[in-house]
C-alpha cells in the first residue's frame, strides 16, 4: 500500500518547501497539501487515507487547539505530527492533551523534520529533546542504564491499563470514553490515578516516563 501526507500550512514558501523536501528524500509516496482549515476538513470529507497529518497551529481559519480536536475526535487512526513555530514547552505539552502523536519546531533541521515523521508514521511519540529536558527527561539515541528496581513496570488496575493504552496511542479523552465505553469523566478519573503511578503530571510526561521505564520506544 503506497503512503500518503497530507501537509496543512497556510504559508505557501513553508508548505511548497516540505513537499519539496519531503518528495525528493522518498518519505512517502504521495503528498496531498490544504492551506486552511476548511481545505482539510474538505479533504478528508473525501479521502481520509493519510498515514500522517502535518499540521501548522496556526492557521488562518481556526485555533490550533480545535483543529486538533476535530481531527482526532473523527478521524482518529489519523497520526498528527504538529509542525508550528511556537514551539515552548507549554504549547508542545497542551498539544499532547489533546491527542497529538508529535511535535516538531519549524526552527528544526529538515533532518530532524523527517526522523520526527518516521518515528510517528511507525506508532511512536516524537517530543523534541529540548522540551523533554524542560520537563526532566534527558532523551538519548542509547537508553542509560537505568537501576532495575527503577524499571519495574508500574501496577494499574485493568481500567487504567486500558486508558494507558489508550493513551500511548495519542486518543484525546472523548475518543477513549467512546472506545472504552466510559463516561468522559471516567476517563479523567482513570488518567489522574496514572499520573500519580508514574508520578507525572501530564499526557507528554507519561509519554516520556513510559519511555524511560522502556515501556515503548
Amino acid at each position: 500500500m503506497s503512503s500518503r501526507a497530507l501537509i496543512v500550512d497556510d504559508h505557501p514558501i513553508v508548505r511548497d518547501a516540505l513537499v519539496t523536501s519531503l518528495v525528493s528524500l522518498r518519505v512517502f509516496d504521495e503528498i496531498q497539501t490544504a492551506n486552511c482549515f476548511q481545505s482539510l476538513v474538505d479533504q478528508l470529507e473525501l479521502d481520509a487515507h493519510f498515514q500522517l497529518l502535518l499540521l501548522d497551529l496556526s492557521l488562518t481559519d481556526t485555533s490550533g487547539s480545535k483543529s486538533i480536536e476535530f481531527i482526532r475526535e473523527r478521524y482518529s487512526d489519523i497520526p498528527i505530527l504538529i509542525f508550528s513555530a511556537f514551539d515552548a514547552t507549554d504549547i508542545i505539552t497542551q498539544c499532547f492533551e489533546y491527542g497529538v502523536h508529535g511535535f516538531v519546531s519549524k526552527n528544526s533541521s529538515m533532518q530532524t523534520v523527517v526522523n520526527a515523521i518516521k518515528v510517528v508514521v511507525a506508532g511512536g511519540m516524537y517530543i523534541p529533546p529540548s522540551a523533554a529536558r524542560s520537563m526532566g527527561f534527558e532523551l538519548t539515541d542509547i537508553p542509560a542504564p537505568v537501576p532495575e528496581l527503577e524499571l519495574e513496570k508500574p501496577h494499574f488496575t485493568p481500567k487504567q491499563q486500558e486508558v494507558f493504552e489508550q493513551l500511548l496511542l495519542g486518543q484525546p479523552n472523548k475518543v477513549i470514553a467512546r472506545r472504552l465505553s466510559m463516561a468522559e469523566g471516567t476517563v479523567k478519573t482513570h488518567l489522574h490515578g496514572i499520573y500519580q503511578i508514574l508520578h507525572v503530571n501530564s499526557r507528554a510526561q507519561a509519554i516520556l516516563k513510559s519511555r524511560q521505564l522502556q515501556l515503548i520506544d
